[in-house]
């Protein structure tokens, strides 16, 4: 049954004219919004929307690549939708690989007597806030004698930017991260 048909439905008498018209059109206006509102329900859930997903990443504090297909876009919102957080290392290896990274976590450790041994390094006592992030399978780059000119780098490497913005954002606010690229 559509709005029409239903307003019409409220008159005692049948209308004409002027007045059927006005319900044509004040049924056809909610129509258009039970369907508007039909479309909402579905773009509320973000493994599904389309037209809203702008919204929901800018939710999420995402920015998307401009070529980024809609799939990938709507699985990097429910990945940040289901984050549940943590301060484990285990946490932070396994959030790495579900974005498809391998990593493993150094905590550095300042010497210190008791524990320590002999050719353990020899850290101040800030370092505790420290921790290290290797990243393997990235390719590495060293400065080589015949090989490179000078002028260029020691060592480079092409950083990955999402992996670094995604454990800077996650990590303890007290702590610095150093990334190694092996």
């Amino acid at each position: 049954m559509t709005h029409e048909e239903a307003l019409n439905l409220l008159f005692p008498v049948r209308l004409t004219g002027v007045h059927a018209k006005d319900t044509a059109r004040e049924g056809a206006a909610l129509d258009d919004v039970q369907i508007s509102a039909e479309r909402l329900l579905t773009e509320m859930f973000p493994d599904v929307a389309h037209s809203l997903l702008s919204d929901w990443e800018r939710i999420c504090a995402l920015i998307p690549d401009a070529d980024a297909p809609l799939q990938a876009r709507r699985n990097a919102v429910l990945k940040k939708l289901r984050e549940i957080g943590g301060l484990s290392r285990s946490y932070f290896i396994d959030l790495a690989a579900s974005y498809g990274w391998i990593i493993a976590i150094d905590e550095l450790l300042p010497f210190m007597a008791g524990w320590g041994r002999c050719g353990d390094p020899l850290y101040e006592e800030q370092v505790r806030w420290i921790w290290r992030v290797n990243v393997s399978g990235q390719a590495a780059y060293s400065f080589r004698a015949g090989s490179s000119v000078a002028g260029e780098r020691l060592s480079w490497w092409t950083p990955n930017i999402e992996l670094e913005t995604l454990l800077e954002e996650l990590k303890p606010a007290h702590t610095v991260v150093i990334f190694n690229y092996a």
